[in-house]
C-alpha cells in the first residue's frame, strides 16, 4: 500500500443522491472535511461575449490544476515511451 500524502474527496452518485467520499490512508486521517462547491458554470467561449462567472480565485486553482494534470500526464507517456524503447 502506498501513502496517501493528501486525501481525496469525490462525489458519488447513489440513486439519486450525490454522496461525498473521501479516500485516506491510516496514517493520514483527516480531522475535518471543507467543502468550497461551484456549479458548473454557463457554457462560454472565446467567440460569446458571455462574462466568466468563476471569482479569480477559482479560475487560478482551475488553471494550476489543470497545468499540472498535463504536466504530469506527458511526464507519464514520455517514461512509457522509455520504457517501450528499452524494452526493444
Amino acid at each position: 500500500m502506498r501513502i496517501i500524502r493528501e486525501p481525496v474527496a469525490y462525489f458519488s452518485k447513489k440513486d439519486d443522491n450525490k454522496i461525498l467520499k473521501v479516500i485516506y490512508d491510516k496514517y493520514t486521517v483527516p480531522k475535518s472535511i471543507s467543502i468550497n462547491y461551484y456549479r458548473i458554470p454557463n457554457y462560454m467561449n472565446l467567440f460569446t461575449k458571455t462574462a466568466c462567472e468563476l471569482s479569480m480565485d477559482a479560475f487560478e486553482d482551475l488553471v494550476s490544476g489543470a497545468v499540472d494534470l498535463y504536466v504530469q500526464y506527458v511526464a507519464g507517456a514520455e517514461a512509457r515511451k522509455r520504457q517501450q524503447q528499452e524494452a526493444q
